[in-house]
């Protein structure tokens, strides 16, 4: 499991190091959370 995370952020930062908006990251996924249906787990 640890290694796992380790990687994810890892890989999430690789993907992230040419990114022009770096500073926006957070509103960008609050914008995303809240602009779409929730998902129910009964659904899943």
């Amino acid at each position: 499991m640890h290694l796992t995370a380790l990687l994810d952020e890892y890989t999430f930062r690789f993907n992230r190091r040419t990114s022009r908006s770096r500073d926006k990251l957070f509103y960008r996924l609050v914008q995303q959370a809240v602009a779409i249906d929730p998902v129910l787990a009964k659904d899943i």
